[in-house]
């Protein structure tokens, strides 16, 4: 695909931290999705710069209509700086 199209690449689906900078690192990509990650960590940039662990994610709650529930309570990483 890479071979196929010259504009910016972009990657998804099933990649973790490691993964993610291992297929930018390769050429594989320019740019890594992160949605489900994202949606459990509203701070994913900064749990990856501190290789922080990662809320999981709770497929359940993905496309329901009460919008309290799985979008906004995912908590966010406590720091103390």
């Amino acid at each position: 695909m890479r071979e196929a199209f010259e504009g910016t690449f972009i990657a998804a689906g099933g990649f973790d931290r490691e993964d993610g900078n291992n297929a930018v690192a390769e050429g594989h990509a320019d740019l890594i999705v992160y949605g489900r990650w994202f949606l459990a960590n509203p701070d994913l940039p900064k749990r990856f710069e501190l290789n922080a662990p990662l809320n999981k994610y709770n497929r359940d709650t993905f496309y329901i209509s009460d919008p309290v529930v799985g979008y906004t309570d995912y908590p966010f990483l406590e720091t103390t700086s």
